[in-house]
């Protein structure tokens, strides 16, 4: 099976092809190819951080200057099962699809996806009804977001259409993919070619930002910008978040893999970006993953809450001769006696990498990490190892023992 999953910018192309076509064909011999517009691939990094083998080509569209790189791309996949490419939103579809076919993939459907929250101005593009002019069938996203779909369907003028929610669609689209015939495309082609006059500009990108100042800036933005997708740091999480906006509808997400930052733009002719509003790092505004606990006198052992002493007892008994202390350069100091001493530059990937040196340790003590920070390797290492915590703001009641020491007084009981 060889599907070609094509739509406007900001459709929902990836959302559904990761939470519908590859939870449904993830059994198979799968393989993924990619095209995004943008300089660094936001969709790629997606599938991704889902554990997937994905081919990209990014930084232009398949039906312009990277069509040559699609076919060798294309030409490396043979033995494949089901074969999923992603268009960019820019593409036409059409010199895609012929490509698949001179590799011996002609597609078993073309699969347009288009948003309902934005139906009315694709139908403006000539580039969208390129895309649905093509089509086999119509995807119809973010229906998890209307009262109802079905005032749509008249927009799109009798095609086939599948709602879908939150990415996901029913049955009845597969039973169609899967039976559907092969139209005559070649006699449907337009006989002028559509070009879209877009541009982008990628933005690497170092440091933390807001997520409520990001958001407060993408409202600002020129009307000439449609679409801004991409990877952070915020100060709100522990993880790096991906941002996807349209001028309908903005989601965050977390991911789990460290992730150089960008932000990709696009929008129509050349534009002008204002001022990314960047912060200085706060990780009280950080919030731990899982549970956490924020009341004064309060420390957890096992799981339980139990007076701040008596944990703070229990840790200075526990034999921490083979546990690893985790910290950072600018913690208070511990005169605890721990095997051995981890300091860590206060960034995801770094911590991320540090989980690496303590999958095989049974002991590990969170020595005045940022809370939210620790939350992440009590999250990962629980079942594990044995996690002591020692931090400021919040108590982690996942943790073995979690206490919190936010004054000097504290701090000299546990360096004594």
């Amino acid at each position: 099976m060889n599907l070609l999953i094509t739509g406007f910018l900001g459709s929902g192309k990836t959302t559904f092809i990761l939470n519908s076509l590859v939870k449904r064909y993830r059994d198979r011999r799968l393989a993924i190819v990619v095209n995004d517009f943008g300089q660094v691939s936001y969709d790629r990094l997606r599938f991704y951080a889902e554990g997937l083998r994905v081919e990209g080509v990014e930084g232009a569209c398949f039906c312009c200057s990277a069509l040559g790189e699609l076919l060798e791309v294309l030409h490396t996949l043979k033995g494949a099962d089901v074969l999923l490419v992603e268009t960019s939103g820019l593409s036409d579809p059409y010199p895609v699809m012929q490509a698949m076919e001179s590799e011996g993939f002609p597609p078993t459907s073309i699969v347009c996806v288009a948003s309902a929250l934005q139906l009315e101005e694709f139908l403006k593009e000539p580039l969208f009804l390129a895309q649905l002019e093509l089509s086999d069938c119509v995807v119809l996203s973010f229906c998890d977001l209307l009262p109802s779909y079905k005032p749509y369907l008249n927009l799109l003028d009798g095609h086939i259409t599948f709602p879908a929610y939150e990415g996901s669609v029913d049955e009845d689209f597969y039973l169609f993919v899967d039976g559907v015939k092969s139209k005559k495309r070649r006699q449907k082609r337009r006989k002028a070619k559509v070009n879209h006059p877009f541009s982008q500009i990628t933005l690497k990108l170092e440091g933390f930002y807001s997520m409520w100042e990001m958001e407060n800036y993408l409202r600002s933005l020129p009307a000439s910008i449609v679409r801004v997708k991409g990877y952070l740091e915020c100060i709100e999480s522990p993880l790096p978040l991906g941002l996807n906006w349209t001028r309908k509808h903005l989601s965050w997400e977390t991911v789990e893999k460290p992730i150089d930052s960008f932000l990709t733009f696009i929008g129509y002719g050349d534009f002008i970006l204002p001022s990314l509003p960047k912060r200085e790092i706060s990780f009280e505004s950080m919030i731990p993953l899982g549970s956490y606990d924020k009341r004064q006198g309060i420390a957890y052992l096992k799981g339980m809450p139990v007076d701040e002493l008596t944990a703070a007892e229990e840790l200075l008994k526990e034999d921490l001769k083979d546990a690893v202390l985790l910290t950072h350069e600018g913690a208070f100091e511990c005169s605890l006696d721990v095997g051995k001493k981890l300091k860590i530059e206060l960034r995801f990937c770094h911590l991320h990498r540090s989980l690496d040196e303590l999958k095989d340790v049974k002991k590990v003590l969170l020595w005045d990490l940022p809370d939210a920070y620790a939350s992440y390797v009590v999250k990962k290492l629980k079942d594990k190892a044995q996690v002591f915590h020692v931090g400021r703001q919040f108590t982690l009641p996942d943790a073995e023992l979690s206490l919190k020491v936010d004054t000097k007084e504290k701090a000299r009981v546990l360096t004594r």
